[in-house]
């Protein structure tokens, strides 16, 4: 993909993270577990299939508006350091360079149409199929920018690398999704070792709410829920 456009375009992988552990901190069981994986399948089997309307209209909506190819794609770090083909409904006009971060998004004018999309968070749909393919999860931490984890902890990196990443997690439903995953690292960590099928619910549960404003949490409800439905 290019560095300064939302075009599709073949890219090189970027190489393998570099600084992890010697040894591996605790992860939780179900994190990594084969019952997880067959709830996700399950699940993004269904919704991809059922979305495929709604992605349809998206797609078109945003071919209109950006008069461009309505999906893009671009490389972030997956489960172990691998890269990840990520793709997103396109919510951002081809003149705004794809590798920014959301503060210096801030001072871009993106228009109604890719505030609707990036408000709802409905141009992440087709993760939905990362999901099926077994590069995702529904939850999990969320994938990140090569350029921009480049500029976190380097342990942090490897730790939220253990699992897969996710569609949502515990940093998106949280007051953290304001600023950089890396500002906010006692997110992913939570989740990587305390998560659970209850608590991957409750995650679920908030995100459905959090488009509309009523299911960001507090860090302080975070450690309450992982106290509560973590493993």
């Amino acid at each position: 993909m290019s560095a300064s456009t939302h075009s599709i375009t073949e890219a090189a992988d970027p190489p393998p993270i570099e600084g992890a552990f010697d040894g591996h901190p605790p992860v939780a069981p179900w994190a990594t577990s084969g019952a997880k994986r067959a709830i996700d399948l399950l699940l993004a089997g269904v919704l991809s299939v059922l979305t495929i309307p709604l992605v349809a209209a998206l797609c078109a909506g945003s071919a209109i508006v950006f008069r461009s190819n309505p999906l893009f794609t671009q490389h972030r770090i997956g489960e172990g350091g691998r890269s990840l083909r990520f793709v997103k409904v396109r919510s951002l006009p081809v003149t705004v360079p794809s590798e920014i971060d959301k503060y210096q998004l801030a001072d871009r004018r993106i228009g109604r149409w890719g505030s609707f999309l990036r408000r709802t968070h409905l141009d992440e749909l087709p993760q939905l199929w990362l999901v099926v393919a077994g590069q995702m999860s529904l939850v999990g931490p969320r994938p990140e920018l090569p350029t921009i984890a480049a500029t976190f902890d380097p342990g942090f990196v490897h730790r939220r690398t253990l699992v897969k990443p996710g569609i949502t997690g515990l940093w998106q439903v949280s007051e953290g999704v304001t600023g950089l995953i890396g500002e906010h690292p006692e997110y992913d960590e939570l989740y990587v070792e305390r998560a659970s099928l209850r608590l991957d619910l409750w995650v679920l549960a908030r995100t459905v709410r959090a488009p509309g404003g009523s299911g960001i949490v507090s860090l302080g409800d975070c450690l309450g829920a992982v106290e509560r439905w973590g493993a």
